[in-house]
């Protein structure tokens, strides 16, 4: 196998890796439902571990990522990736042997307390295992190959569900372990920290990537969240949502081919465009029309792939090496933040409150990178101007 091949084959691992880490995620509201009612007798109870293992995400994230700064990132990762799946496997255990609910709750936090980290990790494995030129393209084969395993996951763990949900959480499980072994070995995956204190602050800069991905989470989570209550808008049976999910995730699918192929990154213009198109998408779902809303769906989704890259790609642009894994952490978390403000504010008021305030959000960061676009042009010219001679 020559360099070139050589290169391709590791870098296909790692999209394969990619998409199969979030499998316990995507399976786990279904198979914790089944379990808690399995344990409890109530489906409500899968919500609270659901939210229980988010929160520790949350919380865990960048604490987590940090304790491997310095190591080799992948072989960090794949020890972050055998304590989830030992703590999923716990979850599995607690609900076979019923056991009480608080087991069953623990084991998925501790699952969750790694998982932000990993994925901090994961993504930056990425550095060391694909070519920076092809980095555009193989990014959106990962979000492609995320997306198939956020539609087959819950599948698969409906189905064996019925069988056992005991069974259903093994398999979620398993599937997400198979990155530790798919993920090849990189020896210069690790990233010195001299002078990692000095460099603890973070930039405007990436700050601001933070909160357009939190912005464009919240506007995604709004619709995919809220597919049920739009159905029932336009009077429809709750089972038409899935009309509106469906749109917006072979859209993503389309985007995410449509970057690979185009393999390129994005100007702050292009960005902006993009993010406005977002708007456009949120306010036509929005309208009293079940056409329009569809369209809207399908332009929310086609965007997002670019964004989610375009964010990531900033990231590691901006990030120093040995802080880029927890920086890749942060980002996750401003994902996950976006969709907890969307699915709470769903809760507390309705899903045109939710969209109107997610259309808010997104001209928000709009008018942020506007700003800053002001300011660095204003700067160039300056200098510019200094440096003509008189």
């Amino acid at each position: 196998m020559n360099g070139g091949s050589l290169k391709c084959h590791r870098s296909l691992r790692w999209v394969v890796a990619y998409g199969l880490f979030g499998a316990p995620r995507a399976g786990a509201s279904i198979a914790f439902a089944m379990a808690a009612i399995s344990i409890t007798g109530n489906a409500a109870g899968g919500a609270t571990a659901l939210a229980a293992m988010t929160a520790a995400q949350l919380a865990g994230a960048i604490p987590v990522a940090r304790l491997g700064r310095g190591s080799n990132s992948i072989a960090y990762f794949k020890i972050l990736i055998v304590i989830r799946t030992m703590a999923l496997f716990g979850c599995a255990a607690a609900c076979s042997a019923r056991a009480p609910y608080s087991v069953f709750i623990a084991a998925a936090v501790a699952s969750g307390l790694v998982q932000g980290a990993a994925f901090g990790h994961l993504r930056n494995a990425a550095n060391y295992l694909v070519v920076p030129t092809q980095m555009t393209r193989f990014l959106s084969f990962g979000a492609f190959a995320t997306e198939l395993t956020f539609l087959v996951t819950p599948i698969l763990a409906a189905a064996l569900g019925t069988v056992s949900a005991s069974l259903a959480i093994a398999a979620v499980a398993a599937l997400g372990a198979l990155p530790a072994f798919i993920l090849p070995s990189a020896p210069a995956a690790d990233a010195k920290a001299e002078e990692a204190e000095k460099r603890k602050a973070i930039s405007p800069d990436v700050l601001i990537w933070f909160a357009c991905a939190c912005a464009s989470s919240a506007a995604i989570s709004a619709v995919e969240v809220g597919a049920v209550s739009l159905a029932m808008g336009f009077g429809l049976q709750a089972g038409y949502g899935a009309v509106f999910t469906g749109t917006l995730c072979a859209a993503s699918l389309i985007g995410a081919i449509g970057n690979s192929f185009l393999n390129r990154t994005f100007s702050r213009h292009q960005v902006a465009g993009m993010l406005a198109a977002i708007v456009i998408g949120i306010a036509l779902v929005l309208q009293n029309s079940f056409g329009l809303s569809i369209v809207g769906c399908a332009l929310v989704g086609l965007f997002a792939p670019s964004l989610g890259i375009h964010y990531s790609l900033q990231i590691n642009r901006l990030a120093r090496p040995e802080m880029r894994a927890e920086r890749f952490s942060a980002l996750k978390i401003s994902t996950s933040v976006g969709t907890i403000l969307a699915s709470s504010m769903l809760g507390w008021t309705s899903v045109s409150l939710t969209l109107t305030a997610a259309i808010w959000l997104l001209l928000f960061v709009l008018g942020v990178i506007s700003v800053q676009d002001l300011i660095v042009g204003r700067r160039l010219s300056t200098a510019r101007t200094q440096s003509l001679p008189d």
